[in-house]
């Protein structure tokens, strides 16, 4: 189903340090065990960092930019930057491991070229199931980083970088020797995965279907057959998803005036905004940013 869509985290103790909707520090971890990450994710948030989820049991329904997931016990989570994030559910006896790494990290170790062999895999499938002795050894890691972050007043950032290629190396080497994501796709859902693509990548400049089809090469009739056939949905309505959970995003969790977020997804005034945005959540911009807890 396609659908839309940083961190973190649990001892409640712990909660008032933890920056949740921008990780400024070098990284951060830590255990869930009340829930709280489906609190604080429970309307749309961009990640602005790289999170890792391993799932230790119980479940927690999830969409992660157009698509949702069921994380489960064993299965490890990757939420790459700038990806948008929304917890829709998590049961009582979900137990998580977090780990954040920010953006100044991900540079260090040149990160689209250390993953090159294998982003791709990540974007498609964030969620990766393990077996019981890999979760086990990814256990170790994620405590090993909540030890340093509770014990080490300021990290090694050396340490911090290894132990960042670690996972992620770690999770694309899953990817690459038990072909996780070899399912072929057939045209119409190769049209609908490049479509998406394309939606990410232009949505605050560009809503129009007749855009997308050219991009595509294909006429817009096809286009909007396509993934009618294959999604449900219209091309409108996957648009308008990733547009509404973005303003949905910047009017929680920034300080943007209703105005500044219009201009920012290329609406021509706050009115136009308005009612496109009321049309898709049955509330105001205003309304929404004061109501919704």
């Amino acid at each position: 189903m396609w659908c839309i869509t940083k961190v973190f985290f649990i001892f409640m103790k712990y909660t008032d340090d933890i920056n949740i909707f921008k990780l400024n520090k070098d990284f951060t971890a830590e255990i869930d065990i009340t829930g709280t990450f489906g609190h604080i994710y429970h309307y749309p948030q961009r990640m602005n960092g790289c999170l890792f989820i391993l799932c230790l049991r119980g479940e927690c329904d999830i969409t992660i930019h157009l698509s949702e997931h069921k994380i489960q016990k064993n299965d490890i989570v990757t939420i790459l930057p700038e990806t948008f994030v929304h917890v829709h559910r998590q049961s009582p006896d979900c137990r998580l491991y977090l780990a954040g790494f920010n953006k100044e990290l991900l540079n260090g170790i040149n990160f689209f070229n250390s993953t090159k062999n294998y982003l791709s895999a990540l974007i498609d499938t964030p969620v990766t199931p393990l077996r019981p002795e890999t979760s086990e050894l990814f256990q170790d890691y994620f405590m090993l980083l909540i030890k340093m972050k509770h014990i080490e007043a300021k990290p090694n950032k050396d340490l911090l970088s290894s132990m960042l290629l670690t996972i992620l190396h770690g999770v694309g080497n899953i990817h690459q020797n038990t072909n996780v994501t070899t399912r072929a796709f057939n045209r119409g859902e190769e049209i609908v995965k490049r479509l998406v693509q394309y939606i990410i990548k232009h949505y605050t400049q560009e809503r129009s279907v007749a855009f997308y089809a050219d991009l595509l090469h294909i006429s817009p009739q096809h286009l909007s057959t396509t993934v009618n056939k294959i999604t449900g949905k219209t091309v409108t309505d996957i648009i308008a998803k990733l547009v509404i959970t973005d303003a949905e995003a910047k009017l929680k969790s920034t300080d943007l005036t209703i105005q500044e977020i219009a201009y920012s997804l290329n609406f021509p005034d706050i009115s136009f905004f308005g009612k496109y945005f009321k049309r898709y959540t049955g509330m105001s911009p205003k309304q929404y940013r004061e109501n919704v807890e």
